[in-house]
């Protein structure tokens, strides 16, 4: 039995192999291509991680901008501040003989703070325009210092300004703050100058003579001296030496979170320390007092409110 002669290769076998040949250095040109791409990618991304690393490594933490008053600037007290530079009382003229005195610490970057103010603000005010109460505000500015920013000072001292101004529009200016609160954000600026100026101002309407002074009192920050003392003393023991301090100033012992830190696990989620912090008659009183656990008002309304406090000063 003979054997079997090759076959040979035809013509359009010998081209396939040539196609099949092309199309694997193309792949091959193409793997090369796209590793030599990603090899330039990835160092890019390197020097780019590196650079942020540097600039990360060196950059200083941030600090709150200054909110100086110029030093031709004539600073000047609200006229419902108190002489222990420690509060502003919400004006009223009916106020009677038996009111007990309501101390609210509070900061206007301050979210609870905020939450509480929407819960309760009307009923303390209709109390303190009825005279039934003596309603002190404790305005505090810490907050500009974990968030670095200064809109509590600037908002602080633009509420002050209206007192200064018409101290009628008071309590509706400090309203309106907490009603359009900015989101709690480092290194956010806060409160604009055109809402402190312009927004604000409009709204709860002040015009004409009252307007220029209060436009004069923020843009020279006239009352920024009485701000910063209000911080002060309502935060340094040395300050305001106990007793009488926890009548006369609303306490100045910061609220610490249940591990009795301003850090733990309820202050970080708050991130707050010290506000709101409440006093009826010296005596302090908690959120959970006035508050049920769904945010809900143990006072239906400013009658109950009273009752409630009267209550609450005697414990």
């Amino acid at each position: 039995m003979s054997a079997k002669k090759p076959t040979r290769p035809t013509k359009a076998s010998l081209n396939r192999r040539e196609a099949l040949k092309a199309q694997r250095l193309a792949e091959a040109k193409r793997r090369r291509r796209t590793r030599i791409i990603a090899a330039i990618a990835g160092v890019v991304v390197l020097a780019v991680v590196v650079a942020l690393i540097v600039w990360v490594a060196n950059r200083k933490p941030a600090t709150p901008p200054a909110t100086s008053a110029p030093p031709s600037a004539e600073q000047i007290a609200p006229p419902h501040g108190s002489s222990q530079r420690a509060w502003i009382t919400v004006p009223s003229d009916n106020t009677k003989a038996d009111a007990p005195i309501v101390d609210i610490q509070f900061d206007y970057q301050c979210p609870v703070c905020a939450k509480f103010e929407g819960v309760y603000a009307t009923m303390f005010e209709t109390l303190s325009d009825r005279g039934d109460i003596v309603l002190r505000y404790h305005t505090r500015t810490f907050l500009d210092g974990n968030l670095q920013n200064d809109a509590s000072e600037r908002a602080a001292v633009a509420a002050a300004c209206v007192d200064v101004a018409d101290s009628t529009k008071y309590a509706l200016y400090h309203n309106l703050l907490f009603t359009n609160q900015p989101a709690e954000q480092a290194g956010g600026p806060g409160f604009t100058d055109d809402q402190l100026t312009s927004v604000f101002p409009t709204a709860v309407g002040l015009t004409g003579d009252a307007l220029t002074t209060f436009n004069t009192c923020y843009t020279n920050r006239q009352t920024l001296q009485f701000v910063r003392d209000v911080e002060t003393n309502n935060i340094s023991a040395i300050a305001n030496p106990s007793p009488p301090n926890a009548y006369l100033f609303g306490g100045n012992t910061p609220n610490t979170d249940t591990d009795g830190s301003c850090t733990g696990t309820a202050g970080t989620q708050i991130g707050t320390c010290g506000t709101p912090d409440f006093y009826v008659q010296g005596v302090r009183i908690s959120l959970t007092d006035l508050l049920n656990s769904d945010w809900t008002p143990k006072a239906a309304d400013a009658d109950a409110l009273l009752a409630l406090l009267r209550q609450l000063a005697q414990a």
